[in-house]
């Protein structure tokens, strides 16, 4: 049987010849029943792959059989039919369910938190806090939480509401009534919906602290101005009664107490201005007060 072939090996003639990478050859005279037996194991490998191959596709078929009814599936059920929006008493519930601009055939498996959180944010940049919950199998529960504006910033014309992190959650003509006007240096940007851009992160920190510690003392609801156009020569404006100069933020708390210590000793008609960037020493200098 010539030109046959074993594993490994070529047949002539009965024969097995052994190829060498240096292109000699071995002759090699075998029995029929060996060669066979070669014969057979070549058989039974090319079956073995010929069956790999078969289960193979067989398993491609069936996963892609699964995805393409796991596909038609979602297209069928879990179509957002009820959607609730909860928690804001600045906009109505239709308001902000039309703003997530969900179709018929919104999928509630397919629809992500993250889009529907950025589409509310880009409509209603005053929204401070967004969950959003899928209850299956075709629910959309949200909760929104207002952002409530605490400062305000006069920049280009416009007045800039900011809540107690500095996120800009409004853009107006005339300044609120209820906070507190906030004048600072080295601002980059203001975008509403973002928090203030400062040219330095470390600015951010340093009025969020000031800001905190006026918050903390009973002072807090007489201040109407917070002057910080200079990093450190802190103003503050209580009332329309008293500028009280307190420097750096440095022992902010401790100045404060005493420029509160001053105040309870002045009669309500007095006006002037109190010197308590020094906290060895805090002073009180009548004088109109020009605003």
């Amino acid at each position: 049987m010539n030109g046959e072939k074993g594993p490994g090996f070529d047949f002539e003639n009965g024969k097995i010849i052994r190829r060498q990478e240096t292109g000699g050859e071995d002759e090699l005279t075998v029995s029929e029943q060996t060669r066979s037996a070669l014969m057979m194991q070549s058989y039974r490998e090319t079956r073995a792959r010929k069956t790999a191959i078969r289960r193979t596709a067989a398993f491609c078929i069936i996963a892609v059989s699964v995805l393409l009814l796991g596909a038609a599936m979602l297209l069928v059920f879990f179509r957002i039919s009820d959607v609730t929006v909860t928690g804001s008493d600045r906009y109505t519930e239709q308001e902000l369910t039309e703003c997530l601009k969900l179709s018929p055939y919104s999928n509630l498996i397919l629809t992500s938190r993250g889009s529907i959180e950025e589409r509310l944010r880009t409509a209603y940049p005053s929204l401070e806090e967004i969950t959003v919950e899928k209850q299956l199998p075709d629910k959309l529960v949200i909760t929104v939480t207002d952002g409530v504006g605490k400062y305000y910033m006069r920049m280009g014309g416009d007045v800039y509401v900011l809540t107690d992190t500095l996120k800009i959650i409004d853009r107006t003509d005339a300044a609120p009534a209820d906070c507190t006007e906030l004048i600072s240096c080295d601002i980059v940007t203001a975008v509403t919906g973002r928090v203030l851009s400062f040219r330095t992160g470390t600015h951010y920190n340093y009025l969020i602290r000031l800001l905190n510690a006026i918050s903390e003392h009973g002072i807090c609801g007489h201040i109407k101005v917070v002057d910080m156009s200079e990093k450190f020569n802190v103003k503050l404006r209580y009332d329309d009664r008293f500028i009280i100069t307190v420097g750096d933020a440095e022992d902010i708390s401790t100045k404060l107490t005493l420029a509160e210590s001053v105040i309870s000793t002045l009669s309500a008609n007095e006006k002037g201005i109190i010197d308590a960037s020094d906290i060895e020493k805090c002073s009180f200098r009548r004088t109109e007060i020009d605003y």
